[in-house]
C-alpha cells in the first residue's frame, strides 16, 4: 500500500513568496514605504510644532513678556517710592516746622490767657493792676487815687469764676475815661496787642463829677465803682 504523505513525482511545487516579486521591485516598494512614512512622521512633528508654538504664544508669551518688562517695572516703582519718599521728608519737615510755629503760638497763646483770664481768683493780681494804672496815668495825668478795695468771695459760674470788688477813685474826667477804657479792653487776647488786661467788667457804679473851680481848673470826679474781675 502506498503512503499517502509521500509526495507524487512529477507533481508541480507552489513557488516561495521571496520568490513572487522580483528582488529590485521589492526594494523599491521598501523605498516608496519608508518614504511616504517619513513624510507622514515629518508632517506630524511639523503639525506638533505648530501646536507647540501657539501654545506657547498663547500662554507662555505674554508671561516672558511681563517677564522681561519686570525690571523696567521695578526700576518705575523704585523711583515712585524714592519721590514719595522725597514728598514723605519734606512733609515731615513743614509738619515739624508748623508743629513748631504752633507750640510756639500756643505757648504764647496761653501766656496771654493766664494773664487775662488765670486760673484762680487772684486777688493780688487784682490790686496790682489798679495800682500799675494809677502809677502810669500819675506819669501824665494825675490825680488817680483810690484808697482801697473791697473783695468778696468767688461766685461760681458756669465753666467760670467771677471775683466781685469794689473801690472808691477820685481822679480828672480824662483819667476817668482812661479808666473806663481799661475796662474795654480788659480780655483782649491778641498777640499783636500790647493790651493784655486782666478780663473784668463794671456792674454799677456811682459817678460825681465835682466841676470846675473859680479858674476854670477841673476838679474831677468822685465815683464808686463795683466791679467783677473773672478767672478760670
Amino acid at each position: 500500500m502506498a503512503n499517502v504523505n509521500t509526495p507524487t513525482l512529477g507533481a508541480a511545487q507552489p513557488k516561495s513568496n521571496i520568490f513572487s516579486m522580483p528582488l529590485k521591485a521589492k526594494l523599491e516598494a521598501n523605498v516608496a514605504l519608508q518614504k511616504r512614512n517619513s513624510q507622514s512622521a515629518f508632517l506630524r512633528l511639523g503639525i506638533a510644532l505648530v501646536l507647540v508654538a501657539a501654545y506657547s504664544y498663547q500662554f507662555f508669551y505674554p508671561q516672558m513678556v511681563e517677564y522681561l518688562d519686570f525690571g523696567k517695572k521695578m526700576a518705575v516703582a523704585q523711583g515712585e517710592i524714592a519721590k514719595a519718599d522725597a514728598s514723605l521728608a519734606d512733609l515731615e519737615k513743614k509738619r515739624d516746622l508748623h508743629k513748631a510755629a504752633y507750640d510756639g503760638q500756643f505757648k504764647e497763646q496761653q501766656v496771654i490767657l493766664d494773664s487775662v483770664f488765670p486760673e484762680t481768683p487772684d486777688k493780688i493780681g487784682v490790686v496790682r493792676l489798679m495800682e500799675n494804672f494809677a502809677t502810669n496815668l500819675n506819669t501824665t495825668y494825675p490825680p488817680f487815687d483810690f484808697n482801697s478795695i473791697t473783695f468778696q468771695n468767688p461766685v461760681q459760674k458756669e465753666g467760670y469764676k467771677a471775683l466781685p470788688f469794689q473801690t472808691t477813685i477820685r481822679t480828672s474826667r480824662t483819667n476817668f475815661d482812661r479808666f473806663l477804657e481799661l475796662i474795654k479792653l480788659s480780655g483782649n487776647v491778641d498777640p499783636k496787642s500790647q493790651d493784655h488786661i486782666r478780663l473784668m467788667d463794671i456792674s454799677n457804679i456811682s459817678f460825681r463829677y465835682l466841676g470846675v473851680d473859680a479858674a476854670g481848673k477841673d476838679l474831677g470826679v468822685d465815683f464808686s465803682v463795683q466791679m467783677n474781675a473773672y478767672s478760670r
